[in-house]
C-alpha cells in the first residue's frame, strides 16, 4: 500500500507553476497580486509521485494592502536511482497609498530549485528583498524607483549585494487621434564576482480614424545578462585557484511591428493583418579559460538571428455560411559564430569556427488555411476545412546536408445532422499528405511521402435517463521512402487501426448514476509497396479498455466505485498470415473516486485505483495509484 502520512504536510507547501513574464505586466503591479486561490495535490502513476500546491491570497483596504504569491512543485522517481526534483516560488508584495500621487511599499521574492541528479545546476535558491516608492503625477504615468538586497546561493556558491532600479509605467495615454502605452523597466543586481541586469522597454502607438478601423505601432526591446556557475575544468582549477568557473548569457531581443484591424460595423467582412521584423542576439561568454590546454571547447559561441513574420486574417459571415481565411508566412535567418580569445590558437579557433558554422540555417514557412461553415438547414451543418504548409530549410555550410523542402496539405469534411432534440449524429472524412525532400544525395534515403485517411462516424444520444457518445474511426497511415532499397533500415510502411469508444451515463434516481467509458483499438503495422498497393502484415495489436463505475451523490459526497480494465497484446505475424503471439499485458482492479463540498468555497477531491497486474511469463505484481486534489475557492 502507499505510504502518504509523511507526505500529508507537503500539501500546505504550494508549487511553481510558471515565473513571472515582464512582457505581461509590471513586477510591482498590485494587479498581478489580487487573486485568490488554494490548490494542493498529490499524484502517483507508477513510480511517481508528484506534490504540487498553488496559493494566490490578498487583503485590501482604502491605504493598505498585502498579497502573497506561492507555489511548490515536488516530484520523487523511484526507479533503480531515487530522484527528487523541488521548485518552489514565493512572493509577498506590501503597498501603503499615502495619497493619490505617493504610495509606499515592499516585496519580497524567494524561489529555490534543488534536484539531487549529478547535472551542472542542482541547486539554486534566491532571496530578494526591495523597497520601492510609486509615483503618480499624472493618471497615465507611474515611476516606480526600487532599491534592496539580494542573496543567491548557487551550486555552493553563496553571493549577496544590493539589487536597484525603476520601472515606468505609461498606460493609454490620449492626445488627438493617438493612444500610448509604455513599459519601461531598469534593473541591476550587483552579487560580485556575478552581476545580472535587465533592460526592457515595449512601446504601443494605436490610432484609428473611426470605430470600424484601429492601426497599432509597436516597438520592443529588452537586453539581459545572466550570471551562471558552472564546474570548472581541472586544468582552469589548477591556473586559477577556482573550484566552479562563470558563464555570461547576454541575450538581446528587439522588434518593429504594426498590426491593422478593420471591422466594419454594418458588414459581414472583417479584416486582421500584422507584420513583424525581429533580431535576436546571444552570446555567451566564460570568465576563466586556461590558456596552457587550449580545446575547441574553450571558444564561446554568439548567435544572431533575424525574423520577419507576416499573417492575415479575413472572415465573412452570414446567415448561411461562415467562411475564413488565414495566411501567414516567417522568413528566419541564423547565424552561429565562436568568439575569438586572445592567446589561443588560430587553428584551434578556425576548427571551432567550422563546428559552428555548420549550425547556420535560413527558413522560409508559409501557412494557408481556409475553412468554411455552412448551414444547410436548422438540422444539417456542414464543416469544410483546407490546410496548407511549405517549408524550405537551407544550410550554408558545405559540410551540412540538412536542406530540405517540406510540404503538408490536410483536408476535412464534416457533415452533422440533428434527427431529433434526442439524437445526433456526425460523419467526419480527413486525408493529409506530408512530404520531405532532403536536397543533397547524403540525406536522399530520407526522403518520404506520408498518406493518412481518416474515416469516423458517431452519434450522440441524450435524454433524462441516459446520455451516450459513440464513435467508431478507421485510419490508415502510408509512408513511403523514395530509395529504401538503398538502404535497408528505411522500409516503406503501413499502419492501420480501427478503434471504437463509447461513453455513457444513465440515471437511474436523483442520486444513483451509472458511468461507463472505455474503447476497443485493433492495430496493424506492415511492410507496404506503394507501386501495387500491396501490403505485408508484420505486427499486430488489439488494446481493450474500460471502466464501469457507479456513482452515489448523497450528502455533499459525489461517491465513485467501479473496476478498471486494460489489456494489450502484441502478434508478430509470420509470412504475412500466421498471427504469434509476443507480448500480453492486463490490469484490473477496483477504482474509486472522491468528490466532497467541505464549505460552499472547499472542496476536496480523490481518485485512486489499484491494479493486479499480469505481463510475459505470467509475471503478477501489483501497484497502487492516486491522486488527492484541496481547492478552496475565496
Amino acid at each position: 500500500m502507499i505510504k502518504i502520512n509523511k507526505y500529508l504536510l507537503l500539501f500546505l507547501i504550494p508549487t511553481i507553476l510558471s515565473g513571472q513574464n515582464i512582457r505581461d505586466s509590471l513586477q510591482y503591479s498590485q494587479k498581478s497580486f489580487s487573486n485568490k486561490l488554494l490548490n494542493n495535490s498529490f499524484d502517483k502513476q507508477l513510480n511517481t509521485y508528484k506534490f504540487a500546491g498553488q496559493l494566490f491570497h490578498f487583503y485590501q483596504t482604502n491605504n493598505f494592502f498585502i498579497g502573497v504569491k506561492e507555489n511548490f512543485n515536488s516530484t520523487i522517481i523511484k526507479a533503480t536511482e531515487k530522484n527528487i526534483k523541488d521548485e518552489h516560488l514565493f512572493s509577498a508584495l506590501v503597498q501603503y497609498n499615502i495619497n493619490d500621487v505617493y504610495k509606499l511599499g515592499m516585496m519580497l521574492n524567494n524561489s529555490i530549485y534543488s534536484d539531487d541528479r549529478q547535472i551542472a545546476i542542482n541547486k539554486a535558491s534566491i532571496l530578494n528583498s526591495t523597497l520601492f516608492l510609486k509615483l503618480s503625477p499624472f493618471k497615465y504615468l507611474q515611476l516606480t524607483p526600487f532599491g534592496g538586497i539580494s542573496n543567491n546561493n548557487q551550486v555552493g556558491e553563496k553571493n549577496s549585494g544590493v539589487l536597484y532600479g525603476a520601472e515606468v509605467n505609461i498606460d493609454k495615454f490620449n492626445f488627438s487621434d493617438f493612444e500610448i502605452s509604455s513599459i519601461f523597466r531598469y534593473q541591476n543586481e550587483d552579487i560580485s564576482p556575478r552581476k545580472n541586469t535587465l533592460r526592457y522597454i515595449n512601446f504601443d502607438l494605436s490610432s484609428g480614424t473611426s470605430d470600424d478601423f484601429k492601426n497599432t505601432i509597436s516597438a520592443f526591446f529588452a537586453h539581459q545578462r545572466k550570471d551562471f556557475y558552472f564546474a570548472a575544468d581541472k586544468p582552469t582549477q589548477d591556473e586559477f585557484d577556482i573550484n566552479n568557473n562563470i558563464q555570461t548569457r547576454l541575450e538581446t531581443n528587439y522588434f518593429l511591428q504594426e498590426k491593422i484591424q478593420f471591422i466594419p460595423a454594418n458588414s459581414r467582412f472583417s479584416l486582421d493583418a500584422q507584420s513583424r521584423i525581429s533580431w535576436r542576439d546571444i552570446e555567451r561568454s566564460t570568465r576563466y579559460i586556461s590558456i596552457t590546454n587550449p580545446s575547441s571547447s574553450a571558444f564561446d559561441s554568439k548567435i544572431n538571428e533575424f525574423r520577419l513574420d507576416f499573417s492575415s486574417t479575413a472572415s465573412y459571415k452570414s446567415e448561411y455560411f461562415n467562411l475564413l481565411f488565414n495566411f501567414n508566412f516567417a522568413e528566419r535567418d541564423e547565424k552561429h559564430q565562436p568568439r575569438k580569445i586572445e592567446g589561443l590558437s588560430s587553428i584551434i579557433f578556425n576548427e571551432r569556427e567550422l563546428i559552428e558554422a555548420q549550425k547556420n540555417n535560413t527558413s522560409q514557412l508559409a501557412n494557408i488555411s481556409i475553412s468554411s461553415q455552412i448551414f444547410l438547414s436548422n438540422k444539417d451543418y456542414l464543416l469544410i476545412s483546407l490546410f496548407h504548409r511549405k517549408l524550405k530549410y537551407d544550410t550554408p555550410s558545405e559540410i551540412n546536408y540538412d536542406d530540405r523542402d517540406e510540404l503538408l496539405s490536410i483536408g476535412r469534411i464534416l457533415y452533422e445532422r440533428s434527427f431529433n432534440p434526442f439524437f445526433k449524429a456526425f460523419i467526419n472524412l480527413e486525408a493529409s499528405l506530408n512530404k520531405i525532400v532532403y536536397i543533397f544525395a547524403q540525406r536522399s534515403s530520407n526522403n518520404n511521402i506520408k498518406r493518412i485517411l481518416k474515416l469516423a462516424s458517431g452519434g450522440i444520444i441524450k435524454s433524462n435517463f441516459i446520455t451516450s457518445i459513440n464513435s467508431a474511426e478507421v485510419s490508415a497511415n502510408y509512408t513511403v521512402f523514395d530509395y529504401e532499397e538503398l538502404n535497408p533500415n528505411f522500409r516503406s510502411y503501413s499502419f492501420r487501426q480501427i478503434v471504437i469508444r463509447d461513453s455513457t451515463w444513465i440515471n437511474f434516481s436523483k442520486g444513483i448514476k451509472f458511468f461507463v467509458s472505455g474503447y476497443v483499438k485493433n492495430s496493424e503495422q506492415g511492410n507496404f509497396k506503394w507501386s501495387n498497393f500491396t501490403s505485408k502484415p508484420q505486427r499486430y495489436l488489439t488494446e481493450f479498455f474500460a471502466e464501469p463505475k457507479f456513482i452515489i451523490e448523497s450528502f455533499g459526497f459525489t461517491i465513485g466505485l467501479g473496476i478498471r480494465v486494460f489489456e494489450l497484446t502484441t502478434y508478430n505475424i509470420e509470412n504475412g498470415i500466421d498471427k504469434k503471439k509476443a507480448s500480453e499485458y492486463s490490469s484490473i482492479g477496483p477504482i474509486s473516486e472522491i468528490n466532497y463540498l467541505l464549505t460552499e468555497n472547499l472542496s476536496f477531491k480523490t481518485i485512486g485505483w489499484y491494479e493486479f497486474i499480469v505481463s510475459e511469463n505470467n509475471v503478477k505484481r501489483e501497484m497502487a495509484n492516486l491522486n488527492v486534489k484541496l481547492s478552496y475557492r475565496f
